[in-house]
């Protein structure tokens, strides 16, 4: 404000020494717009700056405001700890249950393969037929044991058969019986007592010729023959 009214003074006077000092003038007026201008200026500053300071302000004594303490959690105990593994534990074993269980029914069946077996052919096995007579056999030979002699062999033509006549005096029933061999499927022993002897009929796979028979006192041994 100081500044207008010097300014003003200086010009009154200049009006003075002037012939007509009513006139106006282009100087003048371009001083005095000069000087409303500025004036202007000076206001919007001022008040511009008043806004800045207030904010300013506001943003300091938000800052320096002190934040509210947040409540604080309570101490854990032993017995709290303790519960807390408890329930961890309990969760994983039955996470892994149900695992198990998924595992188990996704788990495609295993399919039991049945092995067959071939017989072997040097096992050898035995029979009591009669308290007097036993075979021991497999697939290729059968032994006949009696404390009785062999008195006859005999062989049918066309017929896949061994006869064999044994000297005793003996009372049975006839004995037939089915064997597990491949040469030698089936034996039946016959009884003749009024003849003084009786029969053991031993079947055959294929003609007596492929068969060698063999005996002494203790066994008679009919054994399959191979080219």
């Amino acid at each position: 404000m100081k500044n207008l009214f010097t300014l003003l003074f200086i010009l009154s006077i200049s009006l003075v020494a002037r012939e007509n000092p009513f006139e106006a003038t282009n100087a003048y007026e371009e001083e005095a717009a000069r000087i409303i201008e500025m004036s202007e200026v000076e206001e919007d500053y001022a008040v511009e700056f008043q806004q800045e300071q207030q904010y300013v302000n506001e943003i300091y004594e938000k800052m320096n405001k002190p934040e509210k303490e947040k409540p604080k959690k309570p101490a854990l105990t032993k017995e709290k700890v303790e519960k807390m593994i408890k329930k961890a534990q309990k969760e994983s074993e039955k996470k892994a249950k149900n695992i198990a269980k998924e595992i188990i029914i996704d788990q495609p069946k295993k399919v039991e393969q049945v092995v067959y077996v071939k017989p072997r052919l040097d096992i050898i096995n035995e029979k009591q037929l009669l308290p007097f007579v036993k075979i021991e056999y497999d697939n290729d030979r059968i032994d006949i044991f009696s404390k009785y002699k062999v008195t006859k062999k005999i062989t049918l033509p066309g017929e896949k058969k061994v006869v064999l006549d044994f000297s005793a005096k003996e009372n049975f029933y006839t004995i037939r019986e089915q064997l597990k061999s491949t040469n030698f499927p089936k034996i039946a022993i016959g009884n003749h007592k009024n003849e003084n002897f009786f029969r053991v009929v031993i079947e055959l796979l294929s003609n007596p010729d492929d068969y060698e028979v063999t005996y002494d006192d203790k066994k008679v041994s009919v054994i399959k023959l191979y080219e």
